[in-house]
């Protein structure tokens, strides 16, 4: 199994804050070189919005970070 140390820096989607995590990224996905993306859900420690932060594995290039989606259920109506 394929294991890479990868080193991202990004600002948060939110507050614009300069961000910096480091992530071991495990998996057979990852002999498939350049080929890859990952996502990784991190929080921001000043605006505590979480960044979703896609990035290519093989050589820690971030092709782009938004915020998290969060969908929400409506409750429905009762029929009594």
């Amino acid at each position: 199994m394929v294991e890479l140390e990868v080193r991202l820096r990004f600002r948060c989607c939110a507050c614009s804050g300069a961000m910096g995590v480091t992530l071991t990224c495990k998996g057979e996905g990852l002999s498939q070189g350049d080929k890859v993306n990952a996502l990784v859900k991190v929080p921001c420690p000043t605006c505590h919005q979480t960044n979703q932060v896609i990035f290519r594995p093989e050589d820690g290039k971030v092709i782009d970070v938004m915020r998290e989606l969060r969908v929400y259920r409506l409750p429905q109506p009762s029929l009594n």
